[in-house]
C-alpha cells in the first residue's frame, strides 16, 4: 500500500474511548440537518420525506462500513487523505483531503446559519450575526482543549437527542393522520431531496479525525462510526414521520424552524420556546464539533506535508492545534455571509459525496485481495464498497449543476495548489 506523505510525531492528548467517540459522533450527526433542513426537504419530498432520509441513511451506511474497515488499518486524522493515499497515492490523497476539509469547514457555516435562524426565531437577532458569534465562541472552546470540548459536546448532544425524542413523543397521537406516501413532486421529489437530507448524516466520517486522541482507535473507532450512524438514523426516521404527521409537508416547508413549529402546534408557545432552545443547543454542538474535527484534519495534513508546515503547530500548554483552529474558524465565518443554507448544503454534499466515492473505491482496491473465502470476499470486500461508490456518485449527480460547478472549481484549485506545493518542495517524508 502507498504511503504518500510524511509523519510528524503527534502531540495530541489521548483522552477518548469508545463511548466518548460515539457521543461525539452522534453530536456531529444530530442537529445539522434535521433541525435546519427538514422543512426544505419536505417541500420537495412531501410527506414521504422520511423515505428521503431512509435513502440517505442507506448510502451513509455503505460508506460508513468502508470507513469502519479502513479505520482498522490506519487510524489517523484526516481519514480521507489517509485512506485514499493508501490505495491510490499522493495526488488523489491530497485532492480528497482538500475537498473534505473545505466541505467540513463550509458545512459548519451552513449549520451556524441554522443556529442563527433559530436564534432569530427566539430573539430577532439577524441570522448572520448569531452565526458569527457562535463560530467565535465554538473556536474558543476548541482552543481550550479536547477534554473541555468533549464535556460540553456531551451535554449538548444529550439536549439535542432529548429534543428530537420529545418531537417523536408529542407526535405519536398524530401518527396515522397524514398520508406518508404523499409526494407532491412524485418519486423524483423524494429522490431529489435525498442528497439534501444526506447533509443530516454528515459527521460520521469526521469521527475518524479523533483517531490520534483515542486510547485504542484500531478497536474502538470502527464501532463508534457504526454506532453513531445507527442511533442517528433511527432518530431521524421517527422525527420526520412525527413532523409530517403533525404539520404536514406544507406546514413544514413554510417555516425556518420546523421542529419548533411542530412543538408549538401541539403544546403552544412554551413548547416552541423549549424546542427553540434545544435546537440552538443541537446546531451549536454540531458547529463546535465540525470546527474541532476540521482543525484536526488540517493539522494532520499540514504535519504530513500536504499543506504548509506552518499549520503543524501544537500549543505547549493546551496541546491543541491553535493555528488551524483560528484558520478554520475564520474560513467558516467568511462563508456565513452567503446566507443561503440550501446552496451551502448542496455544495458540501457534492464535494463530500465525490470523496466518499473515492474512499469506497479505495476500499475495493485494498480489500479485494483478502484471504477470506470466495463468497465472503465478494459479500464483504466487494459488494458494500462498490454499492457505496455507485450510490454516492448517484446522489452527487442528482444535486444539480451549480453544486457540481462549485465542486469542480474547488477540485481544480486543489490541483493547482498541490502543484505549487510540489514545485516548492513541500513534500515531507512518509506518514
Amino acid at each position: 500500500m502507498n504511503e504518500p506523505f510524511v509523519a510528524v510525531k503527534t502531540g495530541l492528548s489521548k483522552r477518548l474511548g469508545l463511548w466518548a467517540a460515539t457521543i461525539i459522533g452522534v453530536g456531529l450527526i444530530l442537529g445539522a440537518g434535521i433541525y435546519v433542513l427538514l422543512g426544505v426537504a419536505a417541500g420537495q419530498a412531501g410527506n414521504a420525506v422520511w423515505l428521503s432520509f431512509l435513502i440517505a441513511a442507506f448510502v451513509a451506511a455503505l460508506t460508513g462500513f468502508s470507513y469502519a474497515r479502513l479505520a482498522r488499518l490506519k487510524p489517523k486524522n484526516a481519514p480521507e487523505f489517509q485512506y485514499i493515499g493508501m490505495a491510490f497515492g499522493r495526488v488523489p490523497a491530497f485532492l480528497s483531503g482538500w475537498m473534505m476539509l473545505w466541505a467540513t469547514v463550509i458545512s459548519s457555516a451552513a449549520v451556524a446559519l441554522g443556529f442563527g435562524s433559530y436564534l432569530e426565531h427566539l430573539s430577532g437577532l439577524p441570522p448572520v450575526s448569531g452565526a458569527l458569534v457562535l463560530i467565535i465562541l465554538s473556536s474558543a472552546v476548541v482552543f481550550i482543549g479536547v477534554g473541555e470540548s468533549v464535556v460540553l459536546s456531551g451535554i449538548l448532544t444529550l439536549a439535542a437527542a432529548a429534543g428530537l425524542i420529545f418531537v417523536v413523543v408529542i407526535g405519536i397521537p398524530s401518527f396515522g393522520q397524514a398520508n406518508l406516501v404523499e409526494m407532491p413532486q412524485g418519486i423524483a421529489g423524494v429522490i431529489g431531496a435525498a442528497p439534501l437530507v444526506f447533509f443530516a448524516f454528515l459527521g460520521f466520517e469526521a469521527i475518524a479525525n479523533l483517531s490520534e486522541e483515542m486510547h485504542s482507535p484500531e478497536r474502538d473507532l470502527p464501532k463508534a462510526i457504526l454506532l453513531a450512524l445507527g442511533i442517528s438514523a433511527v432518530i431521524y426516521l421517527l422525527v420526520s414521520i412525527s413532523a409530517v404527521s403533525v404539520l404536514g409537508w406544507q406546514g413544514l416547508s413554510q417555516t425556518s424552524a420546523p421542529l419548533a413549529a411542530v412543538a408549538s402546534r401541539i403544546l403552544g408557545a412554551k413548547a416552541d420556546l423549549v424546542l427553540t432552545l434545544i435546537a440552538l443547543a443541537a446546531t451549536g454542538n454540531t458547529v463546535l464539533l465540525l470546527l474541532f474535527t476540521s482543525s484536526r484534519a488540517m493539522w494532520a495534513m499540514s504535519c504530513a506535508g500536504a499543506l504548509p508546515m506552518t499549520f503543524c503547530v501544537i500549543g505547549e500548554g493546551r496541546r491543541t492545534p491553535w493555528f488551524t483552529i483560528i484558520a478554520v474558524g475564520g474560513i467558516a465565518g467568511l462563508f456565513v455571509v452567503f446566507r443561503n443554507i440550501k446552496d451551502i448544503a448542496d455544495y458540501t454534499n457534492f464535494s463530500t459525496l465525490l470523496v466518499f466515492a473515492g474512499v469506497n473505491a479505495g476500499a475495493v482496491k485494498i480489500f479485494r485481495s483478502g484471504k477470506s473465502g470466495a463468497l465472503k470476499q465478494v459479500l464483504v470486500n466487494i459488494v458494500p464498497p462498490v454499492l457505496g461508490a455507485l450510490t454516492s456518485l448517484w446522489l452527487a449527480i442528482t444535486i444539480g449543476w451549480q453544486a457540481a460547478l462549485s465542486g469542480g472549481i474547488l477540485l481544480i484549485s486543489g490541483g493547482l495548489f498541490h502543484f505549487i506545493m510540489e514545485r516548492r518542495g513541500m513534500k515531507g517524508s512518509k506518514r
